[in-house]
Parts: structure tokens; C-alpha cells; sequence
């Protein structure tokens, strides 16, 4: 039984389709229905049944499940407690993102560490909704924006790495032709920028010295992608709800203005999320290390073609 295919089961256990499990994986499809049909071989019976185009498991997958996990836990508790006991930092660290701000916030977080780390391989994976947490079982890590969900990660161990705000933000342009807001309560009088995560249209949540407001944007620009709606911003198509750190390389050159600057979201928090028996990984204590420790210079991190100082410094 090799090894890889064991963790080609769990994969496909965990997303629940081949599609799934081959973007989780970063390999091909064939691959996978390749690894998954000589397991299946191996152990003489299939593992799964089709149901609603997904891949449910069967009573001969249910029971090997368990054994299937407690294989690979062995093989990564073996492997970290021999890297521990040389003090040796070798080998390949997988690490999942969700699709927002994975260009500005995660990206050169983890450039940073592999800067500092090139005897590791670095997989930076980026997936959205569902499939990231349904690919936990082929990451060493997730990086996780906001409160991860429950129970659906009830069996990770997770580390928080740092926290960011929102606020509100537009063109010079469009603030000289249609004013510039004194109070949240005008908002509603605005062309606002909304931003839709696939199942609901985001809420701009606000708070200033103990007050607090909430705003549902009637949005006439729509999207799910915050460069979109960045860029929507910077053409003064109206106001736009969008982190600091996100904005601020545009607010520093003039090209986007604060607005209402006082007022701003209730801090957003990043996770390290992994497997608890992995916490004895020399390689994961490190990317995880690195990253809180660095957390904080990512406000300061200009993303652009010419290279910054920030985060590149030894």
C-alpha cells in the first residue's frame, strides 16, 4: 500500500469529489481516479459511492477512514520528531489560503519566510469557500481570515497570527462631485461599492468611541473580488469598504482618500489553522513564528512592481 494513495483517500473523503481533491492537491484529475482506483484494488473492495456528483463513502470507506488517518499521523509524527531531534529543516510545507487578500496580506508573509527558509519547498494553495477547509486534509497549514468556522475545524489546533480593520475609502473625483460624507448615517445617500462572498452581500459594521453602526450597502457596483472593487473605487464609481492595509499604497499616493477616517470595523483576525498533532514540527513552528512575528509589517508593505524595502530586509 503506498503511502500516497492513502492520503488521496483522505483528500477525496474530505472535499467529496475528484474535482475537489485535484485542485486541493495540485495534481491531476486522472491522477487521483489513477491513485484512488489502485488503493481500491489493493484493499479489494471501492471505497466510495456517487451521489448528487459527489463521492460519499461507503461502509468499507467509513471503515477505513480512521485507520487511513492514524496512518498518516504516524508517517508526519515520525518525520517531525526526526527532523526535531537533528534540529533539521528539510523537506515541504503546504499551505492554503482563501482568495481574499491573499495578494497583499498572505503572499508577502510567506515570500518573507521562504526569503529566510530556502531549504524549504514552499506550495502556497490558494482555494475559496468550501474547498479550502475541504483540502485541510493535503495542508500542513491554513491560513484563515476571521473567526474559523465551527464544527467544521473543531479537530485543528488553531494559532491567531494578527488582526486588521476595515474602513471606508474613495476617488477625489468622486468625493468633489458628489460630497464627502460627515456622518455614517449619510452613507445611505451615496453610490457604495458592495462585496458579495458568494452567499451574502457584506455588512459595514462601524464603531468610534463606543458608538456603533451598520450599514447594509444598497450597492450599484457589485462584486466579489476586492481589486474590482478597489478599482471601481479609484474610478469614482463611490464609496468602497475595504481593509487598511488594502487601501493604503493608494491613500498614500493620492489616489484614494479616507473617508469618515474615525470610523472603522471591528478588528479582523488571521488563523493558523493545523492538524494538533503536527505541533511538534520544527518546519511548521517556524512558518508559523515567522509569520506572527512579521505580522505587523504587512500594513507598511507596498505591493507593486518595484520592490520594497519592507519585508525583504535579513
Amino acid at each position: 500500500m503506498q503511502l500516497d494513495d492513502v492520503l488521496v483517500f483522505l483528500q477525496i473523503a474530505s472535499s467529496g469529489s475528484l474535482t475537489a481533491a485535484s485542485r486541493g492537491a495540485a495534481k491531476p484529475k486522472a491522477t487521483i481516479s489513477h491513485q484512488l482506483k489502485r488503493l481500491e484494488d489493493e484493499i479489494g473492495t471501492p471505497l466510495f459511492v456517487r451521489s448528487a456528483n459527489r463521492l460519499v463513502l461507503n461502509d468499507a470507506g467509513l471503515d477505513f477512514l480512521e485507520h487511513a488517518k492514524n496512518i498518516r499521523r504516524a508517517c508526519e509524527r515520525g518525520l517531525d520528531a526526526a527532523r526535531r531531534s537533528r534540529n533539521v529543516t528539510i523537506g515541504t510545507i503546504r499551505v492554503g489560503s482563501g482568495g481574499e487578500f491573499t495578494s497583499n496580506l498572505i503572499a508577502p508573509l510567506v515570500l518573507h519566510f521562504a526569503r529566510h527558509h530556502p531549504q524549504l519547498r514552499l506550495e502556497v494553495m490558494v482555494l475559496r469557500g468550501d474547498a479550502l477547509l475541504g483540502s485541510r486534509d493535503s495542508l500542513d497549514c491554513i491560513l484563515y481570515l476571521g473567526e474559523p468556522p465551527m464544527p467544521q475545524v473543531s479537530e485543528l489546533t488553531a494559532r491567531l497570527l494578527g488582526r486588521f480593520s476595515f474602513g471606508l475609502y474613495a476617488s477625489k473625483g468622486y468625493l468633489e462631485k458628489h460630497g464627502t460624507p460627515s456622518s455614517p448615517n449619510e452613507l445611505r445617500s451615496h453610490d457604495l461599492i458592495g462585496f458579495h462572498n458568494g452567499e451574502n452581500l457584506t455588512l459595514w459594521e462601524l464603531q468610534h468611541d463606543g458608538k456603533e453602526f451598520a450599514v447594509q450597502p444598497n450597492a450599484r457596483f457589485l462584486t466579489n473580488d476586492y481589486w474590482v472593487a478597489k478599482l471601481a473605487a479609484i474610478h469614482d464609481h463611490g464609496i468602497c469598504f475595504m481593509p487598511h492595509f488594502f487601501a493604503g499604497p493608494e491613500v498614500e499616493a493620492g489616489i484614494l482618500n479616507a473617508v469618515l477616517p474615525e470610523w472603522k470595523s471591528l478588528d479582523i483576525p488571521m488563523y493558523a489553522l493545523f492538524s494538533s498533532h503536527r505541533l511538534g514540527s520544527p518546519n511548521l513552528r517556524l512558518l508559523i513564528s515567522s509569520l506572527s512575528d512579521n505580522f505587523e509589517d504587512i500594513f507598511s508593505y507596498l505591493y507593486t512592481a518595484v520592490r520594497s524595502d519592507s519585508l525583504t530586509k535579513p
